[in-house]
């Protein structure tokens, strides 16, 4: 049984939805407009149960039917060509404004494709929609006009933001999606987060949740010397975490903690006579290698020491319990988690543009492994 790319709701056996594709009428269609936070117009949607003493030959759409689309039967969503019969893993990306999501999710698909190179598979998107999605809002704005992606759309500036989903070949008998929801930091801060259209959060597989560290404003006041300010604005991650547990709720996917930016803390090891400088110039930290394009497994062992290591930096740097913790605060339910450290451009932007030096990731692949390998992806 696999997952709705949007709502990430199992999609049932026995129960099927469809449109005409050849219809030109649209309506209002109440059902997504649920789902999508805001109104949805689509072609009359058909669903259709399974009967019980059907065979291999039944189908769900008429014979006289010349050309369907699949969609969800739960939010209506659009299901890409044989979506039922490979499997996906479904991934929702969170974290305050001015993270680096969107440029995180830029270099993410690049290093997973060359990554997946060494296994002869492709990284394809899986529709039309991720193919624009991904190329306007994500690859064109870093790779060809080296500068830096804009943050993710509000849900209410471009409505309904659409799930990237990339096709990353055959694993085993199955063929295998990628599934991202890009959750805007803005909504997360100040959208009304409630109903059907966020329920994806406690169904997800994973929910990586992104914070820059000197947001945190007991960590930027511990590096005040250190680290140059930064002027963006952005809600703490703190407060955004809180709002991404409550979204779980009861749900109990696994939660990657991801230090993004991660070249800032980094550069503290050129800080002479410095404690930082020394607790960061440790050459045989994990923090200060990327095996990521090299092992064709993921290390398990060098993510749980990566893992020790970020916690251990978030105890020095006084984050909040919740922080080091991952313990929902409404629940008390503790998820299965791992802490991250990533840097998806190596060097800090010179204003809006990319550094001279050109974009050098850091561990960027490390939070996808962890999630696809448990999914028994990307293991040879």
């Amino acid at each position: 049984m696999t997952k709705c790319p949007r709502c990430f709701h199992d999609l049932p056996d026995d129960e099927f939805a469809w449109y005409d594709s050849a219809d030109t009428r649209v309506e209002l269609n109440q059902v997504a407009s649920r789902y999508a936070g805001g109104d949805v117009h689509t072609r009359s949607v058909h669903t259709v149960l399974r009967p019980p003493d059907a065979d291999h030959t039944w189908s769900p759409v008429p014979e006289d039917v010349a050309h369907h689309v699949e969609v969800c039967p739960l939010c209506h969503y659009d299901l890409p060509g044989n979506w039922r019969w490979g499997d996906a893993t479904c991934i929702a990306m969170a974290g305050a404004r001015y993270t680096g999501k969107t440029v995180y999710i830029a270099v993410l698909i690049k290093q997973l494709k060359k990554f997946l190179e060494a296994a002869d598979t492709e990284v394809t998107p899986a529709d039309m929609v991720t193919e624009r999605t991904y190329a306007a809002n994500y690859e064109r704005p870093l790779f060809e006009q080296r500068g830096i992606a804009a943050a993710t759309p509000a849900a209410a500036v471009a409505a309904h933001q659409p799930p990237l989903i990339f096709n990353i070949g055959f694993w085993g008998e199955r063929q295998h999606f990628l599934v991202i929801r890009d959750v805007a930091g803005e909504d997360l801060e100040n959208a009304e987060t409630s109903g059907p259209s966020w329920e994806f959060f406690g169904l997800a597989h994973a929910v990586l949740f992104l914070f820059d560290p000197l947001r945190v404003r007991d960590i930027s006041d511990q590096l005040l010397d250190l680290v140059p300010p930064t002027n963006l604005i952005g809600g703490d991650p703190g407060d955004v975490l809180r709002k991404v547990m409550s979204l779980i709720g009861r749900g109990n996917p696994r939660i990657g903690l991801v230090l993004s930016k991660f070249d800032a803390l980094q550069a503290l090891s050129r800080v002479e006579q410095s404690s930082w400088g020394r607790v960061m110039a440790n050459p045989g930290a994990a923090f200060n290698r990327d095996p990521g394009l090299v092992a064709a497994e993921y290390d398990e062992d060098d993510g749980t020491l990566l893992h020790c290591e970020v916690v251990s930096l978030l105890q020095r740097l006084h984050a909040g319990p919740m922080l080091r913790t991952l313990r929902n605060p409404v629940t008390g339910q503790y998820y299965e988690n791992r802490f991250f450290a990533v840097s998806a451009l190596g060097m800090p932007p010179v204003g809006e543009k990319l550094h001279r030096s050109g974009i050098s990731p850091f561990r960027c692949l490390d939070p996808i492994r962890w999630v696809l390998a448990e999914r028994g992806v990307s293991q040879t």
